[in-house]
């Protein structure tokens, strides 16, 4: 039977006396030396619990904050940067973190940066800590690194599925954390590894000689010391990890000493004093011991206990204020990083995923009330280059800016967020595109120094998907910035169909696949009756050209597919202007001119076209430079924009518009023929002129050998 912690003071306090009246008796040495060891025990059995109290609750706060740290965009995306990006911003997410240094490692385990060490080290890639991380694992224990114990914390960082680095964290068990522990045990200490002193609270050689099985005797600063090694909570005697503690000799036998000489005469008065002093110590002591206890188990249960009376100076009474400060600490830390969880921490407004969450229930609020719902998305124009002329302090201080001008401007109930980087998004629960534009002219006249870009659409136009109404704007701010920045659009979407093109588009985009694509390409390119089937025909009209003039199986696939998206950018065209009867005003066509760049824009959505880019932008420039939407000259237009120009140009001759009838295609022929090297490069516009010339000859004597027969 266990018994209790009150019992077990009794008896110690008795055999202590018994102790000293049996060595009085038969050898003042021999109990001078079992009061050391008494003593060294003592010592040993406090510090130790102090450190098992210290490791495992620093210990599962540096897990809390690793994992969330984890988890966080911030930590992420520096995992996927360069090793120089790392270095200059460990250093603020580790004071953030409040903890002592901090490592990442990428997904081989090369170090990226690390900050808070004394020495530069390296850390290993067989260290548990980012090995047990990189298979997927959490990691918390003790590592000795920069000359000192450590109790550490490792994460893996992931980005979807795939684990893109190691964070790990770190608390020192240095010679602050010794000279804490002397503070309040009245002792000397010095923490172990593999046999040498790492840190201690009073210089140690650290070669001194270590007995890990038994008290011995040294003398530090010309005062002799009774020594004891014991190894850390949770580790073993055999692991070369632990600590050491140090008491004066003269401190413990002075009182000693002196008492000798009186001993014997009052052993059996002193003995009964010691037991009643003792259970009034154990009962006093339990007492307390049980507030810290009843406290802790609430803690344990998710509640914040209230605070302890710190009525002692002893070390219960500093175990109350201990935990008293511990509990302060992590209240502290749980609102901080609550307040991480939903808010950007520069600008105070809402964060991305935040502002996911508020989307969805706005959305759903405001259709099941009939109510109007619109998105304006914000994008500071060239901040990149604002950041390399005026400093990173100063563009800081500009976002702050934009979003104390958001906050002046919007409605009370708007849902402002910190979107991206510099841009920014604005819900206008029961408002309209005009609010947005609104909105933003306002905002324009507000913000100094830089100049805003911005897109909106609403909630109607996307049939209540609030993944259609993101993409809407996101196009509606691409077309804006193409056409000049500084100004805002409004999506316009392509009617004549039964679905939304924002909500098919965001759902092709998520499929991520050229046939779902495709099958968009051809959406937008039907609602125009005047280019039916424009796309294909430039499609198989340009593969037929590289095929020509000799390109590979894989150069003709490319050039088809590209053939096929090249108008996809057109989805961001407002309805009057691609359904327009008559000619273009020069308005209208700067308008018509985004949408290369747009088309461009939706297809970077899918990795498996990245190579499909530069046609989808470029296939609109000229060979002299005065096409657009980068005024490339020469054979500075990507080779598959080159094929798609000529075929583009040949189909939109031929084809009749409301304004004009279609030209023979001998006459759109000598068109492209006249203008090599002008406007096309000028052997593809030649080769072209050759290939379909040479359909017409074979399609003719096709026919007369029919004819004949």
């Amino acid at each position: 039977m266990r018994t209790s912690f009150a019992a077990r003071i009794r008896q110690l306090v008795i055999a202590l006396c018994l102790g000293f009246g049996l060595a009085t008796l038969g050898a003042f040495h021999l109990l001078g030396k079992h009061h050391l060891a008494e003593a060294t025990n003592r010592d040993v059995h406090t510090v130790s619990g102090m450190l098992a109290a210290l490791i495992q609750g620093r210990g599962d706060l540096l897990e809390s904050v690793t994992r969330f740290a984890a988890t966080s965009p911030r930590v992420r995306g520096l995992s996927a940067t360069d090793a120089q990006t790392v270095r200059d911003a460990i250093g603020s997410l580790r004071a953030d973190m409040g903890v002592d240094a901090l490592s990442l490692t990428d997904r081989d385990g090369r170090l990226l940066g690390e900050d808070g060490f004394r020495e530069t080290t390296v850390l290993q890639l067989g260290s548990p800590a980012v090995a047990t991380a990189l298979q997927g694992n959490d990691w918390s224990g003790i590592l000795e690194r920069d000359g000192d114990l450590m109790v550490a914390a490792s994460e893996p960082l992931r980005i979807g599925d795939m684990i893109h680095g190691v964070i790990v964290a770190y608390i020192r068990l240095g010679q602050e954390r010794a000279r804490e522990i002397k503070g309040r045990t009245s002792v000397e200490i010095a923490f172990v590894d593999g046999g040498k002193v790492t840190s201690s609270s009073i210089p140690i050689d650290r070669q001194a000689p270590i007995v890990p099985a038994q008290p011995w005797t040294t003398t530090l600063g010309g005062r002799d010391f009774v020594a004891q090694y014991a190894p850390l909570p949770g580790s073993k005697l055999g692991d070369g990890r632990g600590f050491i503690v140090l008491r004066p000799v003269d401190d413990v036998l002075s009182d000693y000493q002196k008492f000798s000489l009186t001993f014997l005469g009052v052993l059996v008065l002193v003995a009964s004093v010691a037991l009643a002093s003792g259970s009034f110590f154990a009962t006093s002591m339990v007492r307390s011991l049980d507030g810290v206890v009843q406290a802790a188990q609430r803690l344990q249960k998710g509640e914040w206990p209230e605070k302890l009376p710190v009525s002692r100076k002893d070390e219960i009474g500093l175990l109350e204020k201990v935990f008293n400060e511990m509990t302060d600490s992590m209240r502290h830390s749980q609102e901080r990083l609550l307040s991480i969880i939903d808010v950007d921490p520069l600008t105070e407004l809402d964060n991305h995923r935040r502002f996911k969450e508020r989307l969805e229930q706005e959305a759903a609020r405001t259709t099941a009330a009939d109510e109007t719902l619109a998105l304006l998305v914000l994008d500071v124009d060239r901040f990149g280059d604002y950041n390399e002329s005026q400093g990173h302090l100063a563009g800081d201080q500009k976002l702050q800016e934009v979003a104390h001008a958001l906050r002046a401007e919007a409605p009370e109930f708007a849902g402002l967020a910190r979107y991206a980087g510099e841009e920014f998004a604005v819900l206008l629960p029961s408002g309209s595109v005009e609010d947005a534009e609104a909105l933003y002219q306002r905002l324009r006249l507000r913000v100094q120094g830089v100049t805003l870009s911005g897109g909106c659409a609403d909630l109607a136009s996307a049939k209540g998907r609030t993944e259609g109404l993101i993409v809407a704007a996101e196009i509606a701010l691409a077309r804006a910035k193409q056409l000049g920045r500084d100004q805002v659009c409004a999506f316009g979407s392509v009617p004549g169909s039964d679905e939304d093109e924002p909500t098919r588009l965001y759902r092709n985009l998520q499929d991520g696949t050229y046939a779902t694509i495709r099958a968009l390409a051809a959406a937008v390119d039907a609602k125009d009756p005047y280019t039916h089937g424009h796309s294909d025909r430039v499609a198989h009209l340009a593969a037929d050209l590289a095929a020509y003039m000799g390109a590979d199986e894989q150069e003709v696939d490319a050039v088809h597919r590209c053939g096929t998206l090249h108008d996809v950018g057109k989805i961001g065209v407002p309805d009057a202007i691609l359904q327009k009867p008559s000619r273009l005003d020069p308005d209208e066509f700067r308008v018509m001119q985004t949408h290369p760049v747009l088309g461009e824009f939706i297809a970077s959505k899918v990795p498996q076209l990245r190579d499909l880019l530069p046609g989808v932008r470029h296939h609109h420039e000229r060979y002299d430079g005065k096409g657009y939407p980068d005024g490339l000259r020469g054979e500075e237009i990507p080779r598959i924009a080159r094929f798609l120009a000529v075929a583009d140009t040949y189909d939109a001759m031929t084809s009749d518009r409301p304004y004009r009838k279609g030209l023979e295609p001998e006459t759109a022929l000598a068109e492209i023929e006249k203008n090599a090297g002008v406007q096309f490069d000028p052997e593809m516009a030649r080769a072209f002129v050759e290939m379909l010339r040479a359909k017409v000859v074979c399609s003719e004597g096709r026919a007369a050998v029919g004819t004949s027969n």
